[in-house]
């Protein structure tokens, strides 16, 4: 008995019959973004096709039939798995063959840096979908500067409108890129009350400024007599005088030009000093 059943096998091989050996299926690209489209083949290499039936399933709700390449878009990221069924009886399964990864999103904006002056701009890239994913970020501005990370830290050498450009991409090979026109603008703005009184609320009086420019600060009391003066790209006073000691509350005058750099402005104003 063992030796008919060797024989009716080796008769089956014979004649043609399909194995798990002899049929197959591949796709053409199986890697990519949202919206791939992935083209897969039925491959037979039986001597004899005795292949009747070919039913496909994409694993994202599409199917088809027949033996011809099929043309299949997927439009949610995730792994799919992909099988045929032969003849309706056989079928061969390729887990998580397919993967789709988020299209990258190159959206950014940005803010000036108050702590470190208005030439100073801080760009931020959108969150991605997946941040599990090890995007790569690239950013190209038009004064030279470049970045690799997806919050950007730079500071322009002058005011004026400068264009940015930033590519995000992903392992999966996609990519997209933006490109925007900003505006960087020299300032010198001061508030006129402060309360150093050390309750973490409008400490000091912080100068406003671009940050580059060397300014010369000079602070009065109302008799005329200079109490603090500093030079500095950014300057903020604690209500102290020269010496260390708090100056008490009440109204003073202060001047500020500029030392070095390339700032237009000059500003003269008085301050209340509350504690």
């Amino acid at each position: 008995m063992k030796f008919l059943r060797y024989t009716i096998l080796l008769l089956c091989l014979c004649i043609g019959f399909p194995t798990l050996a002899q049929i197959t299926f591949f796709a053409d690209t199986t890697v990519g973004c949202n919206s791939l489209e992935v083209t897969f083949t039925y491959v037979n290499a039986s001597v004899v096709d005795t292949v009747t039936s070919v039913d496909w399933d994409f694993g994202n709700g599409q199917t088809g039939t027949g033996k011809e390449q099929q043309t299949v878009t997927y439009d949610t990221p995730g792994s799919y798995t992909v099988s045929i069924t032969i003849n309706n009886n056989t079928t061969i399964t390729r887990s998580d063959y397919i993967k789709v990864y988020p299209s990258p999103d190159a959206t950014f904006f940005w803010s000036d840096s108050l702590e470190l002056g208005s030439y100073t701009v801080v760009f931020v890239n959108i969150p991605q979908e997946l941040d599990s994913i090890p995007y790569t970020y690239q950013w190209f501005l038009e004064d030279g500067g470049t970045g690799d990370t997806r919050v950007l830290i730079h500071s322009f050498p002058l005011e004026g409108q400068y264009r940015v450009a930033l590519i995000v991409s992903n392992p999966a090979g996609c990519a997209d890129s933006s490109l925007r026109l900003v505006e960087v603008a020299d300032v010198l703005d001061c508030p006129n009350v402060f309360s150093p009184n050390n309750d973490g609320i409008n400490d000091n009086f912080i100068i406003n400024s671009n940050g580059v420019t060397i300014y010369n600060f000079q602070v009065f009391s109302r008799s005329g007599i200079r109490v603090f003066q500093a030079e500095a790209p950014m300057i903020m006073w604690d209500g102290r005088n020269q010496s260390g000691q708090e100056l008490l509350p009440g109204t003073y005058y202060y001047i500020i030009k500029p030392v070095q750099g390339t700032s237009r402005f000059e500003k003269t104003g008085f301050v209340e000093l509350y504690r």
